[in-house]
């Protein structure tokens, strides 16, 4: 269940990983909430309240015992039937490390998904 990378930029993978996020413009927020998908360039995850298109936020992504840390800037936001919202969400800054890391988990998604 990949998502079309035709118009895509970077690839991304479903992934469910914890996440810590913090809004850095009025009104802040702060929680964890769980990826829904996670790529190169960015990622997506739920929020219960909208953080606003243009928006900007320091993500905290826990993956494989790491932790991935980004400035990320809110691309899109879409309100789900449940009431909670789902958050895009595009890397603005991160670091050569961290996406190398990102890279080995995209990698490792891809090969799962191959041997299914």
């Amino acid at each position: 269940m990949y998502a079309e990378t035709g118009r895509r930029r970077y690839p991304r993978v479903p992934s469910k990983n914890t996440i810590l996020v913090k809004k850095l413009s009025p009104p802040e927020m702060e929680g964890f909430t769980k990826t829904r998908v996670v790529g190169l360039g960015g990622c997506s995850f739920t929020a219960d309240e909208a953080f606003g298109p243009g928006s900007y936020c320091d993500v905290l992504i826990s993956v494989k015992k790491h932790v991935i840390k980004a400035l990320c800037k809110v691309v899109y936001e879409i309100l789900e039937d449940d009431g909670k919202i789902e958050v895009g969400s595009e890397f603005i800054q991160i670091s050569d490390s961290d996406r190398q890391l990102l890279e080995v988990l995209w990698n490792e998604e891809q090969r799962e998904e191959r041997a299914l």
